[in-house]
């Protein structure tokens, strides 16, 4: 009477061993377990990093609003006086500071771009070779790179075009490493070959396959390269000529020389300047990705 049950649930293997029957679904649930392990986890680390990073930017918005911070949160009230005070010091140099690095995005899009997309034709040998001639900045200190351009192209700094290669030769890694595995994928490059094949042209085959296909791998370029020149201090430092410095520096000298509140001001507006640019360019990723799975 017992037997059947038992039986039911064992599977008489070749050779006539007897082993138990995985039930219904069981893989399916352990999956899910592990689906669902990993999503929580992701979860608390996200949350985890929002507060690291947005606790700071409140207490930063804390001190730029009180009329005066040494005597706590809001002491003495409220104000907005220091934030107009901030921008009158800040204000040329968010811009001028802005203004590079959108630069520096479109020059990192125009000379890595071409190269991430031909590196999969190249020999390994040389592409091996140029992808660590590119990324040999990374393991330079940012000042050592500052003065060792300053020396070899010092006639270029009053221009400011010594700045640009600056921050152009210490961000392209970084583009380089978001656009090279898109374009060397096996079936973006079968699709090109493809419409190769029937007579499209190189140009054609660029802006409705090629272009289409690394969208997203070109938001997050973007939004690296912006970020980094945007807040890059050592190469905004050295390289600028004084008498136009850039937004890194006012921040560093608004906290070494002025009170808290306004420097605290000062930060809360350059905040503000790469909030929209970075939020633009998730929007745009976001979109992009909709239109794919639709």
């Amino acid at each position: 009477m017992s037997s059947a049950p038992v039986q039911s649930a064992m599977v008489v293997a070749p050779g006539g061993a007897a082993t138990p029957k995985q039930a219904p679904g069981g893989s399916d649930a352990k999956k899910a377990g592990s689906s669902f392990d990993h999503l929580t986890v992701g979860r608390i680390l996200s949350w985890i990093m929002l507060v690291f990073i947005v606790l700071p930017v409140l207490a930063t918005l804390v001190a730029a609003t009180s009329i005066d911070f040494s005597q706590g949160p809001w002491g003495k009230g409220i104000t907005l006086d220091w934030f107009i005070l901030g921008w009158m010091k800040i204000g040329p140099m968010i811009l001028r500071s802005f203004l590079v690095a959108m630069l520096v995005v479109a020059l990192n899009l125009l000379i890595v771009g071409p190269f991430a997309w031909y590196a999969p034709n190249l020999p390994g040998w040389l592409k091996n070779a140029l992808t660590s001639a590119v990324n040999i900045p990374l393991a330079i200190p940012g000042i050592a790179l500052s003065i060792s351009l300053i020396g070899t192209f010092a006639g270029l700094r009053p221009s400011g075009v010594l700045l640009i290669c600056g921050h152009l030769i210490f961000t392209m890694p970084f583009t380089m490493s978001a656009l090279m595995p898109s374009l060397a994928d096996t079936k973006l490059r079968e699709a090109q070959e493809v419409a190769r094949s029937l007579g499209a042209s190189w140009y054609r085959v660029i802006t409705t396959i090629t272009i289409p296909w690394v969208n997203v791998s070109v938001l997050q370029a973007i939004t690296m390269v912006f970020a980094i020149s945007f807040g890059e201090f050592n190469i905004s430092f050295f390289i600028n000529p004084p008498a136009t410095p850039m937004a890194p520096f006012a921040l560093f000298d608004a906290y070494s020389t002025q009170r808290l509140e306004i420097a605290s001001a000062m930060s809360c507006i350059f905040i503000a300047f790469t909030i929209p640019v970075l939020a633009a360019v998730v929007w745009a990723r976001t979109r992009v990705s909709n239109r794919g799975n639709d």
